[in-house]
């Protein structure tokens, strides 16, 4: 058999198609009118007999009479035949025509309904591909979900099918005392931290403590040298004052440095210079009236005035056992002390251990 494909007319063959199909069914009502009315043979075509002129006989116009009288009951006849045969033609092509008009009012509405029909059926297939679209989209994800799951599926068979691997409870477990742990860690280190924050605070007021005592003893150690330095210089003048020697006495006599030191006499023995230098670094502490700064003012009591001859020799001995204080001697003292007092002047926050 052969395959015939059927599918959808444009708008203007259904048009043509329509207008150019045949009615045979509603053509025989009006052929049968025009043969009736317009063929030649038709009683409208035929006027009636004329009637005869009466014979000169009774006899022949007896039958003559008759004759007519049978001629005009068979027209009669034959045009109510005709009469009825026309009425029933004209009834018939009525019922064609209303037929027609009825067909035509019903064709028209299928039309109506066959348009609304199609854009329906146009907005359902519009909406199936749509829908269409829409469902191989999810079956995409869907396909994309299942590959997932199924790769989770054999990581979580891995997983669960290590023996190593402890079970879901004794992990949540862990977990909680994990988190205890955190916690009493968060809390140690809060307490550490107020802890240290108070020892910094401590360590702060000890290192400014530390500093105002530094300054205090510095500034008694600098008032203590300076009226040393005052004292000296009185016994240095009052010792050039009895002098009675030149050039050659005027190696042994002490003179007054340039800092303010206190000059340290020859007539004393060789253990004095030292004592002298050292005491204002032991005893910088002590108070004005210490028996230190006594001992110091002691040490540099006013040279008596002696002989030349007794001068010379106890310059001599002096300069051979090297008890002589020569001015760069004394300058190598008192830097050995400034060093020193430089030493204990370093501030406390230096030295102290901060760890």
């Amino acid at each position: 058999m052969a395959n015939y494909e059927y599918g959808m007319l444009d708008q203007a063959d259904e048009d043509s198609l329509h207008t150019s199909r045949l009615l045979n069914v509603e053509e025989k009502p009006f052929k049968r009118i025009t043969k009736r009315l317009l063929t030649p043979a038709s009683l409208i075509s035929r006027p009636p007999t004329s009637l005869p002129t009466p014979p000169p006989d009774i006899s022949a116009a007896d039958e003559e009479a008759a004759a007519v009288d049978a001629s005009r009951r068979r027209q009669a006849e034959e045009r109510k035949q005709w009469r009825e045969d026309m009425v029933l033609d004209f009834a018939a092509f009525e019922g064609s025509i209303v037929r027609m008009q009825l067909l035509r009012t019903s064709n028209e509405k299928e039309r109506e309904r066959y348009a609304s029909e199609k854009i329906k059926i146009s907005e359902t297939a519009q909406a199936i591909r749509d829908n269409t679209a829409e469902l191989r989209v999810q079956l995409e994800e869907a396909q994309k979900t299942l590959a997932l799951r199924k790769t989770y599926d054999e990581l979580a068979e891995k997983i669960t099918s290590n023996r190593m691997l402890k079970s879901r409870d004794e992990q949540h477990v862990q977990l909680e005392k994990l988190n205890a742990e955190i916690a009493e860690l968060e809390s140690e280190s809060a307490h550490y931290a107020q802890t240290w924050a108070e020892r910094r605070e401590q360590f702060g007021r000890i290192v400014e403590e530390g500093r105002l005592m530094l300054r205090l003893i510095r500034d008694e150690k600098e008032e203590a040298e300076r009226k040393e330095g005052m004292e000296g210089g009185e016994d240095a003048e009052e010792g050039e004052g009895s002098t009675t020697r030149g050039e050659a006495s005027a190696v042994g006599t002490p003179r007054p440095e340039v800092d303010g030191a206190t000059p340290l006499h020859t007539s004393q023995d060789t253990e004095a210079p030292a004592s002298a230098r050292h005491a204002p670094t032991r005893h910088r502490l002590a108070p004005l009236s210490s028996p230190a700064r006594s001992g110091s003012r002691a040490a540099s009591q006013p040279l008596q005035p002696s002989s030349g001859a007794e001068a010379d020799n106890q310059d001599a001995d002096m300069a051979d056992s090297g008890a002589v204080t020569t001015p760069d001697k004394r300058r190598e003292d008192r830097s050995d002390i400034e060093e020193g007092e430089e030493a204990e002047d370093t501030p406390a926050e230096e030295r102290m251990d901060v760890t």
